[in-house]
């Protein structure tokens, strides 16, 4: 349980031996909160590991969240088109949530994207996940993103 290794959290870049471990929580992730991501379970799942290995082609920063030397998170950023800094691919392992980590990996990629306000993009059908981005100080700012995995718009959100 995170709550004895609280003490032991901590967050990480991404190196390139982390790879299988970003892609194994990815795939929980997508299997946890579908509407959660922008693709599906079988898209990722399907990706060879060359594409894992090589973390994508956005700039940034990826990071993962560990306790008593297990994987419970993880969480990017990029700059988008316009320079902004946006967070992707965040999730935490349902028995650490509600511990501080979610926290800790925002609180990583803010100082990466300082002193830029970061962004995210939110599906307006995942309050829980909304709920803990407010507790960290994120707003929905009105604005929408397409790209849900339902063929809806997300729901913008930042923090100053």
């Amino acid at each position: 349980m995170l709550a004895d290794a609280g003490r032991s959290l901590q967050v990480d870049v991404v190196r390139p031996e982390d790879w299988r471990t970003w892609r194994d929580l990815r795939l929980e992730g997508l299997r946890d909160t579908p509407i959660g991501f922008g693709r599906t379970y079988e898209e990722e799942r399907q990706r060879p590991d060359e594409s894992w290995q090589t973390g994508g082609t956005r700039p940034g920063l990826r990071v993962l969240a560990r306790a008593g030397g297990r994987a419970v998170g993880m969480a990017g950023v990029f700059r988008d088109d316009t320079d902004l800094p946006v967070v992707y691919a965040v999730y935490v392992t349902p028995a650490a949530r509600g511990q501080g980590v979610l926290a800790a990996l925002v609180d990583v990629l803010a100082a990466w994207a300082a002193p830029d306000a970061l962004v995210l993009d939110v599906h307006e059908d995942n309050a829980r996940a909304r709920r803990a981005y407010e507790k960290l100080g994120f707003t929905l700012t009105g604005g929408t993103t397409p790209g849900g995995i339902d063929g809806r718009d997300l729901q913008r959100m930042r923090r100053s």
